[in-house]
């Protein structure tokens, strides 16, 4: 084990700041917290907040009007923040016109929590799907596997694995990665 500290030279001068080091300088810059992002977020986005409820609660909207809301909508694709802070707003006119009951948001919510997860799982199983299957032509290549290619951990994909640790248990073929 080497017990030598390292250093490395500071690799520009010119990006040294006032404590010598660009680095050191923006390890200690001071970090907002996702609350004070939040916060900060809502006071960027006060005005097309407040345009964007005053035009929810609108009974009929114009064309301007209609044209202002597709606009702060298209605006809150692009801005998650933004598309946060329309959520809780929607929330909050849904409240005060009753709208929405608090029984009816918590199904929205769990509704919500299930699709969420489901989605989760969904890209899991596809990722774990991809990789299985670029493992397993790995294997193909390198001559232990005969099986489909098909991102099914299997037990002939199993067997090409331990086979592939006994065939070069010193040696991996990594050029065929």
């Amino acid at each position: 084990m080497n017990t030598e500290q390292a250093t490395a030279p500071l690799a520009d001068p010119s990006m040294a700041g006032a404590s010598g080091s660009a680095i050191v300088d923006q390890l200690t810059a001071p970090k907002i917290g996702p609350i004070e992002e939040l916060s900060q977020a809502l006071q960027h986005h006060h005005t097309t907040l407040v345009d964007y409820c005053t035009l929810a609660l609108q009974p009929q909207l114009s064309a301007a009007d209609a044209e202002r809301l597709g606009a702060i909508l298209d605006q809150a694709i692009d801005d998650p923040l933004l598309s946060f802070w329309l959520d809780e707003a929607d929330g909050w006119v849904g409240e005060h016109l009753n709208l929405i009951s608090e029984e009816g948001l918590r199904q929205q919510q769990h509704k919500l929590q299930r699709t969420l997860g489901q989605t989760w799982v969904d890209t899991l199983w596809n990722d774990l799907q991809h990789r299985t299957k670029t493992l397993q032509a790995y294997l193909k290549r390198v001559g232990v596997y005969s099986g489909a290619i098909d991102g099914i951990m299997g037990p002939t994909t199993q067997r090409a694995i331990e086979s592939l640790k006994t065939v070069y248990a010193d040696d991996l073929p990594l050029g065929c990665l």
